[in-house]
């Protein structure tokens, strides 16, 4: 069995993950030839320099990180070597040293009802609220049909203000899950972490409609992305301010993503991928519609398979 990868070689393949995202072809280096060696992840060349890696070596290789004692997903998550804060006050006088954010260890969640969770029932205070910081790992199970991960913490609090009218299921019997954000303090490793876990559950992303969000949904392992049902809505019904669109070719990283997994999804299926529509007006339109303008604007909302 061999040894947990360590935090210098993690954080070096991330990026080498990130930067090449679908595969790519890469330079021999001590640490490539290490990824090489001991994780059996590419194939070099007949002259040992350059090393060619596919999709399938990075799911193989994230799946066997998850596995490991590290059980992260190394595509999105932070190295996780740092200890909780009573940990370190077992030995330590300093409390914070090398010891991460005291939230790092909670997630967001929020629900339209009761929340039933380890097979008890809590009552949500009636008052607007983003919801409650829970310990993910306190958590054993959950006993509502679906979780929603959400990407943007405003729509924690607006969660009756959706309009969910044309589910003919109850999507009421759900508990939200903020995704955090790229503060420290609010990193988004825990709550993804706690949303791959559950995979017995009904398992949704609700992100905004443009490259990114659809990102977002399709990296998160959910099931279904939830978006606007009608894409007339997007295309004429919202009248807004003009504003900088320009930030959906800002998205280019993201674009490219799609681009390759439109080619991934045809290959498989033999059809286009259900969120494409959405995908198309984006790009042709210059426009991107965030979670909060479909609060505010009470467009009817479905789930798309992902």
């Amino acid at each position: 069995m061999k040894s947990t990868m360590n935090k210098a070689l993690y954080n070096t393949t991330q990026k080498l993950l990130q930067k090449h995202r679908q595969g790519g072809r890469v330079k021999k280096s001590a640490s490539v030839k290490k990824l090489y060696e001991e994780y059996h992840f590419g194939q070099f060349d007949l002259n040992k320099e350059w090393l060619t890696f596919s999709l399938e070596n990075i799911l193989a290789l994230s799946k066997e990180i998850q596995d490991s004692t590290l059980s992260v997903d190394i595509r999105h998550d932070p190295y996780p070597n740092e200890a909780d804060r009573i940990i370190i006050a077992e030995k330590y006088r300093n409390e914070k040293e090398n010891s991460y954010p005291v939230s790092k260890d909670f997630i967001l969640i929020n629900c339209l009802s009761e929340l039933r969770i380890n097979k008890t029932l809590h009552t949500i205070v009636p008052i607007t609220s983003l919801g409650i910081y829970i310990r993910a790992d306190d958590i054993q199970s959950i006993e509502h049909k679906n979780i929603v991960l959400v990407e943007n913490l405003a729509v924690m609090a607006c969660l009756s203000a959706l309009n969910l009218s044309s589910f003919t299921e109850d999507l009421t019997d759900t508990l939200w899950v903020y995704r955090g954000d790229i503060k420290q303090q609010q990193s988004t490793s825990t709550a993804y972490q706690f949303f791959r876990r559950f995979k017995s559950n009904q398992r949704i992303c609700f992100s905004d409609v443009d490259p990114k969000g659809i990102e977002i949904a399709i990296t998160s392992d959910a099931d279904y992305w939830l978006t606007i049902e009608n894409i007339e809505d997007f295309k004429n019904s919202i009248n807004l301010l003009e504003g900088n669109e320009g930030e959906c070719f800002k998205q280019g990283a993201s674009i490219e993503f799609l681009r390759k997994e439109q080619v991934k999804h045809y290959a498989h299926y033999q059809n286009k991928p259900a969120w494409e529509p959405l995908l198309a007006v984006c790009l042709e339109n210059n426009k991107t519609l965030k979670q909060e303008h479909v609060i505010a604007h009470q467009l009817p909302l479905a789930l798309l398979k992902m």
